[in-house]
């Protein structure tokens, strides 16, 4: 090679390296400064230290609704980038996410100066990375960011311009972890399927109440997550963060969802269900947190507090790794030993935890736009009390684990979600009639306003049948017992709170596809009752007992043939059917 090209092309790397390590620099600048880096300069700064440090890799690992990638970064520390041979060698794989909702940006600034700081050595908590490795999504809702402006959030203290909460699709990405409507979160899932994290950290900001806490943290209510990550988390993981955080300038409080008015009366633990992306990450038994960083604090501290707390979570698993791997295995033997699963929770206000908390006092004045009276916390009257901690749940609603489920290959939506999230499926060889458990939907009632794209149902009766069902090759047998036991139990049960009935996945057997004509339909329905004296004596104790139904020829015609061999077997039968054992 020439050697005056060599020296040019050394020069040229050199000053690349050094306009990309001025860049970096910016990071702690520019989060003091109340701004918050844009998608394009955070994936830029992950490249730079992509190409400075062997122990770096960023990838680009899905596709976003947008039309931009997905990226993924990892530091390990020996250079391997396997998730199959990391977990072989025995280290804990920490994963962290942040701008789902890109208007909350402290993650994604906080996420890069973690990144600099343990691959420069300038963060003494790089030794952790001997037994751990960090995986890092720079910024999850890339629509989102890129759609940023200094009015996204109302009621937040900077930076002076975020992102907005939807996605391209203006989905809200913490919704969407049951239904995949979005590019984005079917690219995660497949991550986050691939890479089977031990602990899992979303990165937040709330709204609400105001307190001296700058940060604050969400984890899995211990009765729906395995008994052994239960007790680990409330015995040994979360005092210590807490411990952890006092030793730093941001001290924490459990997330603040007051009860009543403020948190003077006491606050509320936050119920995971599988939707958001901390109850889909736990139904696979990572351990999984959200941080959630107060709105009115400077955007700097936010972002600090944010560093500090995942440095903590990094240090933790770097020391307890081998106990993190050991509740880790005990949680997946006892979820595959579950014998059945809650669908629903319901906070059980009988039971009550005192919990040491910092606030400020709730004051009233009169408002200076309405003229009524209005709420605001007093900065200058702050108190310390034990308060009320509702942080206990009661089952309203459970499943019994089947044998399997048995699923028609012509739903495919449902099919395609099962595969994302790999589930084993056995298709069936050849046509064939089985005996199964089937449910009927008995009642249910729908949303009067989109929910996050769909008309959500709730309070979903069944009821449950034993009947011949007429099944084509390449249905699909899905066995229970396997990893994603509990996903399989709480999407395909039609009374789980986000099961796939309840995202409308499954709305056209409410459809009735065939009808009657009254008229025709009389003598039919008087040969019905004639013949069979049980359904005589059904209708006439209805039509007593019941002034409307009496007054409504319809109606009694209809009930006739809702009971009849003409009314079609496959109106309201949920079809997903159940092999018990």
């Amino acid at each position: 090679m020439n050697w005056t090209k060599r020296a040019s092309r050394w020069a040229i790397a050199l000053l690349i390296l050094l306009v990309a390590a001025d860049s970096m620099g910016q990071v702690a600048l520019r989060y003091s400064q109340n701004e918050s880096v844009t998608w394009q300069e955070a994936i830029e700064m992950y490249r730079w230290l992509d190409e400075t440090y062997d122990e770096a890799r960023l990838m680009e690992a899905g596709r976003t609704d947008a039309g931009k990638p997905l990226h993924l970064f990892i530091i390990s520390k020996d250079g391997e980038f396997s998730p199959d041979r990391i977990r072989q060698s025995g280290r804990s794989i920490l994963f962290i996410n942040n701008g789902i909702h890109p208007g909350e940006p402290c993650g994604v600034d906080a996420s890069l100066k973690l990144a600099e700081g343990l691959l420069s050595g300038s963060d003494a908590y790089s030794r952790f990375l001997d037994s751990t490795v960090l995986v890092i999504v720079p910024l999850f809702n890339v629509g989102g960011a890129l759609n940023r402006s200094p009015y996204n959030r109302a009621n937040q203290n900077g930076p002076v311009e975020q992102g907005f909460r939807g996605n391209a699709l203006n989905l809200d990405l913490n919704r969407d972890f049951i239904k995949l409507d979005s590019k984005n979160t079917r690219s995660l899932v497949q991550i986050l399927q691939e890479w089977d994290p031990d602990l899992f950290v979303d990165t937040h900001t709330s709204n609400g109440a105001d307190y001296p806490y700058t940060i604050t943290l969400i984890n899995s209510p211990g009765q729906r997550i395995e008994p052994a990550q239960s007790v680990f988390l409330q015995n040994s993981m979360l005092p210590a963060l807490y411990d952890a955080m006092k030793n730093t300038p941001y001290e924490m409080s459990p997330y603040v969802w007051s009860l009543g008015s403020s948190p003077e009366n006491g606050i509320v633990a936050f119920m995971d269900y599988p939707r958001y992306t901390m109850g889909y990450t736990s139904l696979f038994n990572a351990i999984s947190l959200t941080v959630e960083t107060h709105m009115f604090k400077p955007f700097a501290d936010r972002v600090l507090s944010t560093w500090h707390l995942l440095r903590e979570v990094l240090k933790y698993a770097g020391i307890h790794g081998a106990e993190i791997a050991h509740v880790k295995e005990s949680a997946w033997m006892e979820k595959m030993g579950r014998g059945e699963f809650v669908l629903r929770w319901e906070l059980d206000t009988s039971r009550i935890d005192m919990i040491p908390f910092k606030g400020y006092r709730s004051k009233s004045k009169p408002s200076k736009v309405t003229g009524f009276p209005r709420q605001y916390y007093d900065r200058n009257d702050p108190w310390e009390a034990e308060i009320p901690y509702y942080r206990y749940f009661k089952p309203v609603v459970t499943a019994e684990v089947p044998g399997y489920y048995v699923l028609p290959s012509a739903w495919t939506e449902v099919v395609e979600r099962l595969q994302l999230n790999r589930v084993r499926m056995e298709p069936l060889p050849q046509d064939t009639v089985m005996e199964l458990e089937v449910y009927y939907i008995g009642h249910y009632e729908t949303v009067q306003q989109p929910y996050n794209g769909h008309y959500t149902h709730f309070n979903v009766e069944v009821e449950k049948k034993i009947q011949k069902v007429e099944l084509l090759a390449g249905d699909f047998m899905i066995p229970v017992r396997q990893p994603a036991i509990e996903y399989l139990v709480q999407t395909l049960e039609p009374r789980g709170y986000d099961s796939f009935f309840t995202w409308n996945f499954f709305d056209e057997v409410l459809f009735r596809n065939e009808y009657f004509s009254p008229y025709i339909f009389e003598e039919t329905a008087e040969k019905l009752l004639r013949d069979d004296p049980m359904l005589r004596q059904e209708f006439d104790s209805i039509r007593s007992a019941d002034e409307k139904f009496a007054a409504n020829p319809y109606q009694q015609l209809r009930f006739i043939y809702e009971r009849s061999p003409w009314s079609e077997k496959t109106f309201m039968r949920y079809p997903v059917y159940r092999i018990s054992r």
